[in-house]
């Protein structure tokens, strides 16, 4: 592992600090982590499909994955 030095907000790290007190957790695990996830996030990994549904009413149809795919791209 490699070893960094990073300058953050005094109250950030504050939060950082109770954050790893409430969970048992060092402070440098917590930031590893939250490294992890923002360059998964940045690297556009997954697909629309991955999205959670979003149950907003009634369906009004059916759709197959060629006419989703036709409407993103406006055909």
């Amino acid at each position: 592992m490699k070893a960094i030095s990073v300058h953050v907000d005094e109250a950030d790290y504050r939060d950082l600090k109770s954050l790893a007190t409430r969970t048992g957790r060092p402070v440098a695990e917590l930031i590893r982590q939250a490294m992890t996830e923002y360059l998964k996030r940045q690297q556009g990994r997954g697909s629309i499909f991955d999205v959670p549904v979003h149950h907003g009413g009634a369906q009004l149809g059916t759709w197959t994955r060629e006419e989703v795919f036709d409407e993103m791209i406006g055909k």
